[in-house]
């Protein structure tokens, strides 16, 4: 009798045991909420709220520094964005006011101010959301996915598929450790044909408690494209509305 009953507390033991340890690797194992609020308070948490606006100044590097030239940008709530790139002389103006999305391109034959088309201008209206899409993700139409971890270059990153309301996929490779999004992988139409676009982010700095990369690489089918290198960046400068407005012919 003794050493049944020491059989069956083995046996009980054992399950206890496996059941403890069962649980404990599932409470390890990442769930999107989890990650979502890791990659939140990585990008500042309650204090991107108190953000109303952003300056940044830098440059653009084109092809691997076969070109650059300055980038100044602003972003400000709600939705608004605006970039002006400067190359040989000329400016690029490419703005979005909450609604319409307009650019002044030199460098392709115009030098008056113009609706861009829906797939110029799908880029262009994400920049324009302050939070990205990991903030009241499923008020503003994003759906989210979590996938199975995976190593970027050595690191243990998460993966998180995001598509927007607008069916636009793309997916986001965070460090596991920092919570950072280290790169954002997706495909986009460029003169009418569908390509992979790599975007890299990379030298975060603390801005006012925001934490910001400061490195932008753009790849397209794995070839570097475009560079941004930004060297200043404000929050909560004065922005006119005006600014954002596509002007008069």
């Amino acid at each position: 009798m003794l050493r049944r009953t020491s059989l069956l507390s083995c046996g009980l033991l054992v399950c206890v045991l496996a059941l403890a340890f069962g649980s404990a690797r599932a409470a390890d194992e990442p769930t999107l909420e989890s990650v979502v609020a890791q990659i939140v308070k990585a990008q500042g948490g309650e204090k991107l709220k108190t953000i109303k606006s952003v300056k940044t100044t830098g440059k653009l590097v084109f092809g691997g520094g076969q070109a650059e030239g300055p980038l100044v940008g602003f972003v400000a709530r709600p939705g608004k964005v605006r970039q002006e790139i400067s190359l040989g002389g000329a400016k690029l103006v490419q703005a979005y006011d909450g609604t319409t999305a307009w650019q002044i391109n030199p460098f392709a034959g115009s030098s008056k101010p113009e609706k861009m088309s829906e797939d110029e201008a799908g880029d262009l209206m994400d920049s324009a959301d302050l939070d990205g899409p990991f903030v009241d993700s499923a008020k503003k139409g994003y759906k989210l996915e979590l996938a199975a971890d995976e190593e970027l270059d050595g690191t243990p990153v998460h993966v998180v598929k995001v598509t927007n309301k607008r069916g636009k996929v793309e997916t986001y490779y965070v460090d596991a450790g920092s919570g950072l999004i280290l790169k954002v992988r997706g495909k986009e139409k460029i003169q009418g044909n569908e390509v992979e676009i790599e975007t890299l982010l990379s030298n975060y700095k603390e801005v006012n408690g925001i934490m910001t990369a400061h490195a932008v690489d753009r790849l397209i089918g794995g070839q570097p494209f475009i560079q941004i290198v930004f060297e200043r960046v404000e929050h909560n400068v004065e922005v006119e509305d005006s600014l954002f407005k596509m002007p008069e012919e």
